[in-house]
């Protein structure tokens, strides 16, 4: 009789042990939320840590893998979600696991666990337009593009009012030469008052590779205007003034893009090269000769030495 009572009362006392013991888990827990929701992830983490001391869940370690995100140590956030299986990462822990790996540098990661992400949530169309740049950036050899352009088209069969989807899809068809297709979707996000730059540059772009220049200066003009400072901008102006022989406003984009740019060899020949040409047609043949020595010294080109021995009466 008397050991059963002792047992019983052990029973209990460990009961109330492990009781006392979750209550004071879960408040750890609820003090690492608060904290959170005030944005201090230091105390929070600390809570939370102390919490998984108690007892340790899936819940907690994504909780504090957003902690280590948040304050950027993000090797540490990859690691503790790397080690949950993805089928049981939450929506925004998965995201955290994308974009730290992007912070980290590593696209083709990045890359991977994007295709993961679209499979779980193929409706978040901000992790889509963002995994379609990704791959636009990293195709070094330009054989990847489709694969953007078809990731495009299959969330623009649901939602075609997507701006962000749409940007990307649009510049998915230009890199894929598609030009006729990018133009149609930009055009459409103008209409929409979408007047990015990148928006205004490529629309220019798009019209100049269809050989509609006229169209093509308004707007690489509006995309200059909007932002003046920006050289890629500056130096497809003057490219395209250059070809419609509108060789006075030609030149003074293409001087002020020279001085923009943080010197490419292979960019700064071709913009001497092209001022020296219009100087050529205002018959400014110093001048020409002038920019096309000064694009010499970037790099050599056949053509432009080519020019100096006319220009030069052969010398």
């Amino acid at each position: 009789m008397v050991r059963k009572t002792l047992i019983a009362i052990i029973m209990l006392l460990v009961s109330n042990a492990g009781f006392a013991l979750n209550n004071n888990r879960n408040g750890l827990v609820a003090k690492g939320d608060s904290c959170v929701t005030e944005n201090d992830y230091f105390h929070a983490l600390d809570y939370f840590l102390q919490a998984q001391k108690i007892r340790d869940t899936k819940d907690l370690q994504m909780k504090i893998a957003d902690c280590y995100y948040c304050r950027y140590q993000l090797k540490e956030c990859v690691m503790i979600l790397e080690k949950i299986k993805e089928d049981s990462l939450s929506h925004d822990a998965f995201k955290e696991l994308y974009y730290a790996y992007g912070a980290m540098e590593k696209p083709t990661t990045q890359e991977i666990y994007g295709y993961a992400l679209i499979r779980r949530f193929p409706m978040d169309s901000r992790i889509l337009a963002n995994l379609m740049h990704l791959i636009i950036d990293n195709d070094k050899y330009g054989t990847r593009q489709i694969l953007a352009v078809e990731f495009g088209e299959n969330y623009y069969k649901k939602d075609s009012d997507n701006v962000e989807v749409n940007r990307a899809l649009a510049q998915a068809y230009f890199f894929s030469q598609k030009y006729d297709k990018s133009l149609n979707i930009y055009q459409r996000l103008l209409q929409e008052n979408d007047t990015t730059f990148s928006g205004l540059y490529y629309t220019g772009l798009c019209y100049e590779y269809l050989h509609n220049l006229d169209s093509a200066k308004v707007y690489l003009q509006k995309a200059v205007n909007l932002s003046p400072k920006n050289p890629v901008g500056m130096y497809r102006l003057g490219m395209v003034e250059s070809q419609l022989h509108q060789n006075l406003e030609a030149i003074s984009h293409l001087e002020t893009a020279a001085q923009l740019y943080q010197p490419s060899p292979t960019l700064m020949r071709l913009i001497y090269k092209n001022l020296g040409q219009s100087e050529a047609e205002l018959g400014n043949k110093l001048k020409a000769l002038e920019a096309w020595k000064k694009a010499l010294t970037y790099e050599p080109d056949e053509d432009i030495t080519s020019r100096i021995k006319q220009i030069s009466g052969g010398k």
